[in-house]
């Protein structure tokens, strides 16, 4: 018997055999897809939920802790200023001594703010002049009224500052030199102004002279323990 070999069919090849087909259809009705996306939502939606309540708690938690630091601190805070209220009423007498003082000091800078310092004055006057050349004898002081603080001397003021009184000095000096030396010597300071000589009288049996000079005394020698300090002595 004879065996004949028939062609293969080329459409009917092994590869075409076992190939798949790649053929999708979605056939689930529309209910069960908007259903899974739902839930899907739902759950992305309470995850956010969960995540936004878990981040208020631990604000909730971390505000309590600093709310009771600063608690704990007020408490020892008001302790401390309870304990320094309980030790200054110890010293109560002592701080109102104290208080009642700094008052006075006030009242009498109020009162004594236009007080004349007389001891620094006459102590310009006394050693301005040099102690070989003049002696000063005897000095007379006298402040102008409440009315007539405003007037000048009866010399055109050689000051910035008014007048509010004049003082007469005597005393004696070797000659007439050195009694101009000591005007000279008065017209630099500020406290005063206006020296001027009123009478030089020449004694026979020394050789010296005796003088009398007025002087105006300015605004600027108002002051004192409790007022305005004293200026210097020194010049303009």
């Amino acid at each position: 018997m004879a065996t004949t070999l028939m062609p293969v069919d080329p459409a009917m090849s092994p590869q075409r055999i076992t190939r798949l087909l790649t053929i999708s259809a979605n056939l689930l009705p529309d209910e069960i897809i908007a259903a899974r996306q739902a839930r899907r939502t739902r759950a992305w939606v309470l995850i956010v939920v969960f995540l936004v309540a878990c981040l208020c708690a631990a604000w909730v938690v971390l505000a309590n802790r600093e709310k009771q630091a600063a608690d704990r601190e007020l408490t020892v805070a008001t302790t401390e200023v309870f304990g320094l209220q309980r030790d200054q009423r110890q010293f109560a007498s002592v701080v109102k001594v104290r208080n009642d003082t700094d008052l006075l000091k006030k009242q009498l800078g109020t009162v004594m703010a236009n007080d004349l310092d007389w001891a620094a004055l006459l102590t310009l006057l006394r050693t301005t002049g040099e102690p070989s050349d003049v002696i000063v004898a005897g000095i007379t002081g006298s402040l102008a009224q409440a009315g007539d603080s405003g007037k000048s001397g009866t010399l055109p003021s050689t000051s910035k500052s008014s007048s509010i009184g004049s003082v007469v000095v005597t005393g004696t000096a070797p000659d007439k030199e050195a009694v101009a030396a000591y005007v000279d010597r008065l017209a630099k300071h500020s406290t005063i102004a206006n020296p001027y000589v009123t009478s030089v009288t020449s004694t026979a049996e020394t050789g010296d002279v005796s003088f009398s000079l007025n002087v105006d005394i300015t605004q600027a020698a108002l002051c004192g323990r409790f007022g305005e300090p004293c200026p210097g002595t020194g010049g303009k």
